[in-house]
């Protein structure tokens, strides 16, 4: 290894926090520079504070498949993402569009997210990663233990999973008062 190698090791040893340190892997090329890749460490949340975090402005992302949310229920509060499903052969199938839908739903990156599997093991550390690596976002925790824990701490109530659905109200138009601009033709009644 030569000299300006090792004295950037050196250097981004002393520089990476010993946290970080712990899961740094250090690659080294072929014209002798080394590059640091960090992976990145997510929080996690005990099934006991999970409300308290709703609470705050975070956000439940449900990464499980349909099948599994079907199992065990879940609240029509939650967003459910899937990462992956498995097929009737025991395939797994990834989502190609999982970054772009979070992308979608949460279109600023200082967005609160509060990631759960079944388990809170793999699929919600290789979701939670992949949002904070790829996505850009800084708020991303991980429920310890996943759905089945924060449902055995918080079991699911009738009221839970209740749909609401804003309907239009009929009746006279008021936009007027609103914009202050009268756009219909004289007499004309919309309803």
């Amino acid at each position: 290894m030569s000299a300006v190698a090792a004295s950037s090791l050196a250097f981004t040893a002393a520089v990476v926090p010993r946290a970080v340190r712990a899961r740094t892997s250090t690659v080294v090329r072929a014209a002798g520079r080394a590059r640091v890749t960090v992976t990145s460490a997510v929080d996690k949340v005990a099934p006991k504070d999970v409300k308290d975090h709703l609470d705050r402005g975070f956000v439940l992302v449900d990464i499980r498949d349909p099948e599994e949310c079907a199992e065990t229920g879940y609240k029509f509060s939650w967003k459910n993402i899937v990462l992956a499903a498995m097929d009737d052969s025991g395939q797994i199938h990834m989502n190609p569009n999982f970054l772009a839908q979070i992308r979608k739903e949460f279109p600023n990156q200082m967005s609160r997210i509060l990631i759960a599997c079944d388990d809170g093991t793999m699929r919600s550390e290789k979701a939670a990663g992949a949002i904070v690596d790829k996505c850009g976002f800084k708020q991303v925790k991980i429920i310890e233990g996943g759905i089945d824990a924060y449902l055995v701490h918080s079991p699911l109530t009738e009221a839970d999973k209740v749909k609401w659905r804003m309907r239009p109200e009929i009746g006279e138009d008021l936009s007027v008062l609103v914009s202050g601009v009268d756009t219909r033709q004289q007499g004309q009644k919309y309803y």
